[in-house]
């Protein structure tokens, strides 16, 4: 984006640039530094549990709520805020230009560098622009979370070249391929920042977690299958059961999993049921006759914990309290199924 398109005021007068580099500068600060630890010291007020598992007090689930939408509404303002910058703030150019030469934050000269001003003041002001783009997207969304470098990058990339194709639809502004570049190296920065602060406050595990991690890798590399382990997949479980019809009763009629296959070999009694549930499937070998079956569970995960029990409670299944994961340190609960099979919803 060109600045002295912005205002008029910006072009020549360095106190307003000032004042505008102390400004983005203070909200990437406030938003890297100062939201998580204020955000952690009013979780722990209310007994939300930032890094998962059990809330320590019983209404934490409804502050969970307000606190989500507080932070949506950060969001918001924050991309309205953008927006209205790179957009709205401006006037229509009819000598509207494309530049795509790259950041030209330097230039050589016989004396040495020399550093426009106006030049590294667009670069600066497009790269803290979207720090915060690169911070919140995971703080707020799951789905960045889990990638937290690779997925937030990808969409400040897109957003900043959706941003310079309406400044080249709508005449505001310049089409610079440096300001992508600027925003998305802010992006990167503003995940960085993430990781460096706002992760180690919800994952206080997380330096025991990469030692043993290290380890790992470092004997794993002696291991037969190590080239392919990133590959593998966990696609089934298999359990086993007495009866089909009660099978048939609990996973298809009651719990509505969708039965991939049905097998009834000739040679024997026993039946064989493949049901699907997301990306895992589960195998019952029935028996079909009055055995001793041994304990069996199955782990199935779920984002929202809450919003499943209230189902299971309205459609009268019996679901257990609310207990701690030991492995993942995350909330779960049971219920029964045939031949005692427990089946454990794990939140994610």
């Amino acid at each position: 984006m060109e600045l002295n398109s912005f205002y008029n005021l910006y072009e020549n007068n360095w106190i307003t640039n000032l004042i505008l580099i102390l400004s983005v500068t203070a909200i990437a600060v406030l938003l890297s530094c100062i939201l998580p630890f204020i955000d952690k010291k009013i979780c722990k007020h209310f007994g939300l549990n930032l890094h998962g598992g059990l809330n320590e007090k019983k209404n934490a689930s409804k502050y969970a709520i307000i606190r989500k939408t507080i932070l949506y509404i950060v969001f918001t303002i924050y991309l309205f805020i953008l927006f209205y910058l790179v957009l709205f703030a401006r006037s229509e150019n009819e000598t509207y230009l494309i530049r795509n030469s790259g950041i030209r934050l330097f230039i050589m000269t016989w004396q040495g560098f020399d550093m426009p001003a106006m030049e590294f003041f667009e670069f600066y002001l497009n790269l803290m622009l979207f720090i915060p783009m690169g911070y919140l997207l995971p703080y707020i969304f799951r789905f960045f979370r889990a990638h937290a470098l690779r997925r937030p990058l990808i969409a400040s990339f897109l957003i900043s070249v959706l941003i310079e194709n309406l400044q080249l639809m709508t005449k505001r502004g310049t089409y610079d391929t440096s300001d992508i570049i600027a925003n998305t190296s802010g992006a990167l920065i503003g995940s960085y920042l993430f990781l460096q602060i706002a992760y180690i406050l919800t994952n206080p595990h997380w330096r025991k977690d990469h030692k043993n991690y290290k380890v790992w890798k470092k004997l794993a590399k002696k291991g037969i299958l190590y080239p392919f382990v990133r590959g593998f997949r966990m696609s089934r479980v298999n359990i086993i059961a007495k009866n089909e019809e009660d099978v048939w009763d609990f996973y298809t009629k009651l719990l509505g999993l969708q039965p991939k296959r049905f097998i009834v070999p000739t040679d024997s009694n026993d039946s064989y049921f493949l049901f699907t549930t997301g990306r895992t499937q589960i195998a019952i070998h029935c028996l079909n006759k009055d055995v001793t079956i041994p304990s069996q569970s199955i782990t199935i995960t779920f984002e929202n914990l809450d919003l499943l029990k209230n189902h299971l409670q309205k459609n009268n299944i019996p679901v257990s309290d609310y207990t701690l994961d030991i492995y993942s340190n995350q909330k779960t609960m049971t219920i029964i199924g045939p031949d005692n099979v427990t089946i454990n919803f794990l939140e994610i």
